[in-house]
């Protein structure tokens, strides 16, 4: 539903786009002058009456404000329909400096006795198939 509202959203505001630029190309700066005159001259004053300029301006304000409301509103719709994602490398930045501060408080102040290391019975290689084995001589009696 909130998809919708947002791309609704996206019309309303291409509309009251091309209705403000029309609104102001209907204003005219003097009698005879402008894109006013080249899009009908007096068609604004015949609609609107002989007050066509303040209506145009109270247009012009109101539509801009709406222009302005509807981009900020979709600005905040689409950023916060974007979801947060946790990259690794964010996620090993804010975890990497909270470490050495917690062990070095949970560092002991006398250091603990260390253990003797306990060996690990070696595994010997297995010999490849490719290679004989060859039986041990006998050592010479003296």
């Amino acid at each position: 539903m909130s998809d919708f509202l947002l791309y609704a959203s996206v019309v309303a505001l291409f509309l009251v786009c091309i209705l403000v630029v029309l609104v102001i190309l209907m204003q005219r700066p003097s009698a005879n002058a402008g894109m006013g005159a080249a899009l009908g001259g007096g068609a604004a004053e015949t609609v609107f009456g002989g007050e066509s300029a303040n209506v145009l301006s109270k247009m012009t304000t109101t539509l801009t404000v709406i222009l302005f409301v509807l981009s900020f509103g979709l600005y905040l719709g689409f950023v916060a329909r974007e979801k947060p994602s946790v990259k690794a490398l964010d996620a090993a930045a804010t975890a990497a400096p909270a470490a050495p501060a917690a062990a070095a408080a949970a560092a002991p102040a006398a250091p603990a006795p260390v253990a003797a290391p306990v060996a690990k019975p070696q595994s010997t290689p297995t010999p490849a198939a490719s290679t004989p084995v060859k039986p041990a001589a006998p050592a010479p009696a003296k």
